[in-house]
């Protein structure tokens, strides 16, 4: 059978596959035996599940050679049969066997694939998306609707081109509620994330400096986020937005979207901090006043191990989304007691000799200045921030690191810088060129008694310096 597209999945990749013309991002023309959608359908209802790297197969696992700038999965094909894969999808002409399915394009196929099956959920697709806090939200959203439901949600950073897809096939057909974490840096990858996840309910936390390269600037940035709200509209989905957030609130405005708004008094539910301190515990109420529901026994605020006052963002998010698919008060609140921090997300570690706050698996300057104000608002002791380079701004390098060591200077916090884009546009109270000048540096010149916030991009690794503190 010729690979088509079909109506259901609304001819996303693919015009005229049985045409004499060359298909996208494949080098050859479209072979007239190739498997379509609905036979990988097949193969992956029989299949123990997707896999795209030789590493992860396995018996009865179903291999997807994709083809990258530096890989060819292709080349890999043969040995994943060998290693007990059900087969593998791959996209050489010239390769030939059992167990091997011949498509145009691996990626494609990979797309379309999850699209079919995610048609056959039966319950609601959550699609989430933002500058910042996508992840602590994803998971907060986990934990507060897995007290009703069975919900399956992206794990790690798969919210991708590529992990949407995996996200998707690794969920059962039958799933009752799905969370979908999508990720960006140019405008246009969030319209082809959810033309695959097609999410019937949505929600963008915030709007921030991410990605300045590759989204042109911040009008860019908005206007890809928005491409969430867009498809939630074209389908009559649902989106939940702040109402407090003018950005947010400017991007909801789209005809056919139903808006739901929270986190006011006249859009409750409203919540609230037990005192100034970020790190305060949490009250809220479902009426917008400030009493707190008769789920806060005895009047005890909820307490919550996800400090600074940006989180406070995260949890509202969660208790209204909670709220609103019938979570009851007494739940969210007890998801919310128990809830862990994410790894590497804000974490605290107490060393033997300092405090220190690991949040660097991302930055951009939104998300470091809120995390500096928050940081500079739980009054620690001898505070430290030793920031790393924010990476993907273009020609916004140079203003953004300069933006974020002015709030530590306001904010009255000892800054130390490491990176080449620090060392070449700011100067830190002590300015690294690179790790390892700074672990150094530390050997020769321990901390003590410090408070030590770490925030930078995932690959500066800043990270690897809290044995040395």
């Amino acid at each position: 059978m010729p690979w088509a597209a079909t109506e259901s999945n609304e001819r996303l990749f693919i015009e005229n596959p049985a045409s004499d013309s060359p298909v996208r991002g494949s080098s050859f023309l479209v072979p007239m035996k190739s498997t379509d959608v609905s036979t990988l359908l097949e193969w992956h209802d029989r299949s123990a599940g997707i896999t795209t790297d030789t590493r992860q197969c396995g018996p009865g696992m179903l291999f997807f050679a994709l083809r990258g700038e530096r890989f060819n999965g292709n080349e890999f094909a043969r040995q994943a049969i060998q290693t007990g894969c059900l087969a593998a999808v791959v996209d050489d002409p010239d390769l030939e066997g059992e167990g091997l399915l011949l498509v145009p394009d691996v990626l494609e196929a990979l797309q379309q694939l999850a699209r079919l099956h995610r048609d056959r959920f039966p319950g609601p697709v959550f699609g989430l998306t933002g500058s910042n806090g996508k992840t602590t939200t994803k998971e907060l959203l986990l934990a507060v609707l897995s007290q009703k439901f069975e919900v399956r949600g992206t794990k790690g950073n798969l919210n991708n081109h590529i992990g949407v897809p995996l996200t998707l096939l690794s969920m059962p057909k039958d799933v009752p509620f799905a969370l979908v974490e999508m990720g960006a840096n140019h405008q246009g990858e969030i319209a082809a994330l959810s033309r695959i996840a097609n999410p019937t309910h949505g929600m963008i936390t915030n709007v921030g400096q991410a990605h300045l390269e590759g989204f042109g600037g911040i009008e860019g940035v908005k206007k890809g986020k928005q491409e969430l709200f867009v498809h939630l509209a074209e389908g009559q989905g649902t989106a939940f937005v702040p109402a407090k957030d003018p950005d947010l609130m400017a991007l909801s405005d789209l005809e056919g979207l139903d808006t739901h708004l929270f986190g006011t008094p006249e859009n409750p539910p409203f919540v609230w901090r037990s005192g100034s301190s970020p790190q305060s515990p949490l009250f809220w109420s479902l009426d917008g006043s400030t009493t707190p529901g008769p789920w806060h026994k005895a009047g005890r605020p909820t307490a919550v191990q996800l400090e600074g006052q940006h989180q406070l963002a995260n949890m509202t998010a969660a208790i209204a989304v909670g709220q609103y698919f019938g979570v009851s008060p007494e739940s969210i609140a007890q998801a919310l007691m128990q809830f862990q921090p994410v790894s590497q997300r804000g974490e605290t570690v107490k060393t033997a000799v300092n405090t220190v706050i690991v949040d660097c698996y991302n930055a951009n300057p939104s998300s470091v200045e809120s995390t500096l104000r928050s940081f500079s608002g739980t009054l620690p002791d001898a505070p430290l921030a030793i920031l790393g380079d924010m990476m993907e701004l273009g020609e916004h390098a140079a203003a953004g690191h300069q933006w974020v060591r002015d709030v530590c200077t306001e904010c009255g916090i000892e800054c130390w810088v490491v990176g080449p884009l620090f060392s070449a546009h700011v100067q830190g109270d002590k300015t690294f060129d690179d790790l390892g000048q700074l672990q150094h540096h530390l050997a020769k010149h321990p901390l003590q008694g410090r408070t030590i916030l770490l925030k930078g991009s995932r690959s500066m690794k800043l990270e690897q310096l809290v044995d040395a503190l």
